[in-house]
């Protein structure tokens, strides 16, 4: 008889008057192992997605009681996003300068490096929900996290150089998407 046979717990009868040694508390195990090892798998699928994890960073961190935000409070939201992990990163650095001889941490390079990037993403153009629109945001705060449902929400990218300039009528190299 093969040994790929794949048991749930549902399919295991009289669960609870099995020998702690015997082949159906084995089979209770593998079955509780299988269970536990196919939700850690469904979890990294859902959380590997970085476009869901930054939007759903902006929903939390707009306020909820303003409708949409100003283009100002846009920026000074996505410098917030963009500074999220210097504590983290201090802390970590202090560590580090406290042993002297051993080599830095790797998580200083990696939240290093993220940092980085997402500054040349700023520079370039970060796309993010349309805050300044209330009927997205309205969208924005009735999404539940669903990578299937971003394209709902209407996008458009921000840049740093539109922070720096106070026009706020008219901006030609913003590019609103669908």
């Amino acid at each position: 008889m093969p040994g790929n046979k794949k048991l749930t717990l549902k399919n295991i009868k009289n669960r609870d008057a099995a020998h702690p040694y015997s082949r159906k508390a084995k089979q209770l195990n593998r079955a509780i192992q299988r269970k536990e090892k196919l939700t850690t798998a469904r979890a990294a699928r859902h959380s590997s997605n970085p476009r869901v994890e930054r939007w759903l960073w902006f929903r939390f961190a707009l306020d909820e009681n303003l409708p949409c935000a100003s283009e100002e409070h846009v920026h000074e939201l996505i410098r917030m996003y963009i500074d999220r992990t210097d504590d983290e990163l201090e802390e970590l650095e202090k560590k580090a300068s406290k042993a002297m001889h051993r080599q830095k941490s790797p998580k200083i390079e990696v939240l290093k490096s993220l940092k980085h990037s997402e500054e040349n993403e700023y520079e370039s153009g970060m796309e993010l929900p349309i805050l300044t629109d209330a009927d997205v945001v309205k969208i924005l705060r009735a999404w539940d996290g669903d990578a299937n449902s971003l394209a709902r929400i209407k996008t458009t990218l921000y840049r740093k150089s539109q922070a720096s300039s106070g026009d706020t009528a008219a901006k030609p190299d913003m590019d609103t998407t669908a």
